[in-house]
C-alpha cells in the first residue's frame, strides 16, 4: 500500500461496501514506510472480482463504466493480493526468526496463532497435522473466545524453519488454518548490581485486602522489605523451578510497595499486594526469567479467572494488575499481538486496570557522521541533541513491546530520573540525557493501536547511561545494562548473594518495568487516599473505580520541558505543523510525566472533582464544573483539566477494534468566558481521542469574569457502536489558579458530596 495513508483513505471512502480490519489505522504513521490494510471480502466471488479489477487496472485498462471509484483506490496501491504466506509471517517477525538458534535437540520454538473460528476442533486439526507432518511438536495450546484468541505453542526442525523464512506455498506457512507466525515470547530482565546502602525503616505491616496484584517472576518472598506484605499466589508450581536468583520479582513488587528507595517515602500502602507467579528464575544465571511451557496470554487468563472467578476466587478485591513483562521478540507494528488483546478482553470482563511497562532497547544508537572524539569535544546539550537525532534515526525500531499496544492497559514508559546521588562516571560512559525531561534511551516509543497516544505516561525508570564505542567512521552509544552502583537508578529490593550477611540488599534497576511498578503503587494508594475521603467509595462496582484510577494517573500528567527539545530534533520546523510536532512529543512523552503528589494530595489553589457512571449506546453524559468567584478578575494563569476513562470490549475484526468509543466534546462558549483556550503543550485533540483515555486541557492568563454560579459544561458522549451492554467509565476534572488560596473552598461549598481531604498549606 501506498505510504500516503491520507489519500488512501480519503479514496476508500467514495468505494461503497469496504469495510477494513483495523479501519481505525486509516490516520496512519510516519514512522511505517510499509503500511499494510486488510479487507474483509465476502466471499470468493467477490474477491475474485477485486483482483481482476486491480489486474486492469496494473495493465492500464479502463474500468467498467460507475467503478471510476475504484480505480482512485488503486492509484494509492502498491500491491493487493489475497491473505497468504507474506501475511502469516511480517518482515519484522521474519527478521526475528531468523536469528532464531535451533536447541540441543535441533528445534525451534514459536509461536502458532490460528484462524479463529467457532468450528475450532476442524482449525486445530488441520494446523495440527502440518505441524506434525513437518517433524514439529506441540508445547501447549490456548484459546480465548474473548480476544478470538486461538493459538499453538511449538516447536519446528530447522528444516521448517527454513520454509517459513521461504513464505512459500509449503508447510505452517502455507496452511489456510495458520493466521500468523510469531517469534517466542521473550523477556528481557534489566538489573544492575547489588550494593548496601541506607535505605528507610520499614513501614507497619499492612493488613487490608490487595487492590493491586503483581504478575512477574517468582520473588524472594522472605526480604526484608517484602515480608508480610505480599499474598503469594503460585497457580503453576513455579515455585519449585526458581532455583536462580529471583531479581526482577523481587525489584518489582518492592517498587510497588515502597517505591524508589532512595526517594522521599511514599504514603506505606495499608493493603497487601497480591503476587502471581507467572516467572522463574533457572539455575543458569545467563538466563533471563522466562515463562514456562505456556503461551504468555494463557498465563494471564488462567491467573485473572483464578482472581475474580468461580465460587471461590484469590482475590477478588483486585482491581489494579502489574504486568512489567514487555515481550523483546514483539515490536508493535500496527499488528495487535494475542497477548494484548487477551489483556484488553481481560481488562474489559473483569474490570481490571493492567498497569503495563512500554518496553525497553537495548540496541546500539549509531550516528556515522562523527567520531568518537568528535562526540566526547560535544558540550551537554549538543551530546543530549545528537544522541536524539540518532534515537529519532530510528525510531520504527523502537516501538512499545506486547503487551505495551492493549488499548485498555495504561502503558508507563520510563522517565530517565532517579534519587540516586551522581557519581564520577567511567571513562567512555555519559548521562546523555541528564535534566533532559525525555524518557529513557531504552524506553519503549509509541504510537500505538489505532495511532493511540501510547505511552499513556512516564514515571521515574533511572538515569539509564550509555557507553560511547567506534562504530566503523562514526560513534555507537550502547545502553548499559549492568553496572557499577555509581551509575544510579531506582533503588529496589534485591536477593542477598549467597555469603552475604545483610539480608536487606538493595538493586539499582532501570527501565520500563520498574516505571511501571510506581504506578502501580501510586495507583493503589490513590485507591487508599479515596477510601478515606469517602464513606460509599467501595461500594462502587470495581470496574468504575478500576477506570477513576486509571483517569487520575493520566490526569496528573504533564509534558517535560523536553517537548522543546523533540520539536527542535524531530520538527516539523513550521509551526503550522502544530500537530506533526505532537505526533512526534507523544511518541516519547505520552501524555507527560506523571506528578505523584498531584494524585495523592489536595491543595488550597486547586480544586479536583471526579465522577464515575454507565453510558448506553448514543448517550452522553453532561458535567457542570463549579468555578469559583474568587477567580474572576485576575489576569493570572488559570487552568480546567478533564480526562475520561474507561475499557472497551476487543472487537477483533470488526472495522473498529475499540468495541466502544467515548468523545469528550470540547466546550465553546463556557470556555470563552472563562478566558482560556485548548493548551498547546498535550496531544492534538484528534490524537488524545484514539485510546480508551482521553486528556484535554484549556488554559489562559486573561481575566474571566464569572457571575456568582459560573460553570464549566463538558459532555462525555458514547459514539455509535454494536455493543448491546453499557459501558462504565470514569472522568476527573481539576480547576486551578495557582496561589489563589480559596479555589478548593469556594468549588468544594458548590457540590453535594463533600470529601474528608487532608488539603496541603
Amino acid at each position: 500500500m501506498t505510504t500516503d495513508v491520507q489519500n488512501f483513505a480519503r479514496a476508500a471512502q467514495l468505494v461503497p461496501g469496504l469495510e477494513f480490519i483495523g479501519a481505525e489505522d486509516l490516520e496512519g504513521d510516519d514512522a511505517d514506510k510499509n503500511p499494510s490494510l486488510y479487507l474483509m471480502i465476502p466471499d470468493v466471488a467477490a474477491l475474485r472480482q477485486m483482483v481482476s479489477l486491480w489486474t486492469r487496472f496494473q495493465a492500464g485498462q479502463p474500468l467498467p463504466a460507475g467503478l471510476t471509484p475504484w480505480r482512485n483506490l488503486f492509484a494509492q496501491l502498491k500491491d493487493l493480493r489475497p491473505w497468504g504466506p507474506q501475511d502469516r509471517v511480517t518482515p519484522e517477525d521474519l527478521e526475528i526468526l531468523a536469528q532464531e538458534r535451533a536447541d540441543s535437540r535441533g528445534m525451534i520454538r514459536l509461536e502458532i496463532e490460528l484462524v479463529f473460528r467457532a468450528a475450532a476442533a476442524g482449525v486445530e486439526r488441520e494446523a495440527l497435522g502440518t505441524l506434525l507432518q513437518s517433524g514439529g511438536e506441540l508445547v501447549s495450546r490456548t484459546r480465548i473466545e474473548g480476544a478470538k484468541y486461538h493459538a499453538l505453542l511449538a516447536d519446528i526442525p530447522q528444516a521448517e524453519l527454513g520454509r517459513v523464512l521461504a513464505r512459500g506455498n509449503e508447510g505452517l506457512v502455507a496452511a489456510e488454518s495458520v493466521m500468523h507466525i510469531r517469534p517466542q515470547s521473550a523477556v528481557h530482565v534489566t538489573a544492575h548490581e547489588s550494593q548496601n546502602g541506607p535505605v528507610p525503616a520499614l513501614p507497619a505491616l499492612p493488613q487490608g485486602d490487595p487492590i493491586a496484584a503483581v504478575f512477574d517472576a517468582v520473588p524472594l518472598a522472605g526480604h526484608p522489605r517484602l515480608a508480610g506484605r505480599l499474598s503469594l499466589d503460585d497457580p503453576f508450581n513455579l515455585e519449585p523451578l526458581a532455583v536462580g536468583r529471583r531479581i526482577h520479582g523481587t525489584a518489582m513488587a518492592s517498587a510497588v510497595l515502597h517505591g524508589d528507595l532512595a526517594a522521599p517515602a511514599m504514603p506505606p500502602l495499608e493493603r497487601r499486594v497480591f503476587f502471581v507467579n507467572v516467572m522463574f528464575a533457572p539455575q543458569d544465571l545467563d538466563q533471563d526469567e522466562r515463562f514456562p511451557e505456556r503461551l504468555p496470554a494463557d498465563l494471564f487468563e488462567e491467573a485473572v479467572l483464578r482472581l475474580k472467578a468461580g465460587e471461590d476466587p484469590a482475590a477478588p478485591s483486585v482491581i489494579v494488575i502489574n504486568a512489567s513483562l514487555g515481550d523483546r521478540n514483539k515490536p508493535f507494528t500496527g499488528r495487535m499481538s494475542g497477548w494484548a488483546r487477551v489483556v484488553d478482553h481481560l481488562s474489559h470482563t473483569y474490570g481490571l486496570l493492567f498497569i503495563v511497562s512500554a518496553g525497553n532497547h537495548l540496541d546500539d544508537l549509531v550516528t556515522a557522521d562523527m567520531n568518537t572524539i568528535a562526540f566526547e569535544a560535544l558540550d551537554t546539550a549538543q551530546k543530549a541533541r545528537t544522541t536524539l537525532r540518532a534515537s529519532a534515526a530510528t525510531i520504527a525500531h523502537r516501538r512499545i513491546l506486547a503487551p505495551a499496544e492493549s488499548i485498555n492497559a495504561l502503558t508507563v514508559g520510563a522517565l530517565h530520573s532517579d534519587s540516586f546521588p551522581q557519581g564520577v562516571l567511567p571513562a567512555s560512559t555519559f548521562d546523555v540525557w541528564l535534566d533532559t525531561g525525555l524518557c529513557t534511551i531504552s524506553s519503549g516509543l509509541g504510537p500505538g493501536m489505532g495511532n493511540a497516544v501510547k505511552p499513556d505516561v512516564l514515571a521515574p525508570g533511572g538515569r539509564h547511561h550509555v557507553r560511547l564505542m567506534p562504530a566503523g567512521f562514526g560513534h555507537a552509544l550502547r545502553p548499559i545494562g549492568k553496572n557499577s552502583t555509581l551509575l544510579g537508578g531506582i533503588v529496589v529490593a534485591a536477593p542477598p548473594a549467597p555469603t552475604d550477611v545483610n539480608l536487606d540488599r538493595t538493586n539499582c534497576t532501570v527501565g520500563t518495568s520498574v516505571a511501571a511498578a510506581i504506578m502501580t503503587g501510586v495507583a493503589a494508594r490513590a485507591h487508599e487516599a479515596l477510601e478515606a475521603s469517602y464513606d460509599d467509595f467501595l461500594a462502587l462496582p470495581g470496574a468504575q473505580r478500576a477506570a477513576l484510577l486509571k483517569a487520575l494517573l493520566v490526569h496528573c500528567a504533564r509534558w517535560t520541558p523536553a517537548r522543546d527539545l523533540i520539536v527542535e530534533i524531530l520538527g516539523p520546523a513550521d509551526n503550522k505543523l502544530n500537530v506533526r510536532q505532537k505526533d512526534n512529543v507523544r511518541r516519547y512523552l505520552g501524555y507527560g510525566a506523571v506528578d505523584a503528589d498531584r494524585v495523592l494530595d489536595c491543595a488550597n489553589d486547586r480544586a479536583t472533582l471526579w465522577a464515575v457512571g454507565q453510558l448506553t449506546k448514543e448517550q452522553s453524559h453532561t458535567f457542570a464544573v463549579p468555578l469559583p468567584v474568587v477567580m474572576s478578575g485576575k489576569a493570572r494563569l488559570h487552568e480546567i483539566s478533564t480526562t475520561v476513562a474507561w475499557f472497551a470490549p476487543p472487537s477483533v475484526g470488526a472495522g473498529n477494534y475499540r468495541g466502544v468509543r467515548l468523545k469528550l466534546v470540547e466546550p465553546k462558549e463556557p470556555a470563552a468566558s472563562f478566558a482560556v483556550k485548548a493548551a498547546g503543550h498535550q496531544p492534538d485533540a484528534n490524537q488524545a481521542h484514539r485510546g480508551t483515555v482521553i486528556h484535554r486541557r484549556w488554559s489562559g492568563e486573561k481575566a474571566a469574569a464569572l457571575a456568582a454560579n459560573a460553570s464549566f459544561e463538558l459532555m462525555v458522549q458514547r459514539q455509535i457502536d454494536e455493543i448491546d451492554d453499557p459501558i462504565s467509565y470514569a472522568v476527573v476534572t481539576t480547576v486551578t489558579m495557582p496561589g489563589v488560596e480559596e479555589v478548593y473552598t469556594q468549588v468544594r461549598d458548590r457540590v453535594a458530596l463533600k470529601p474528608r481531604v487532608r488539603v496541603l498549606t
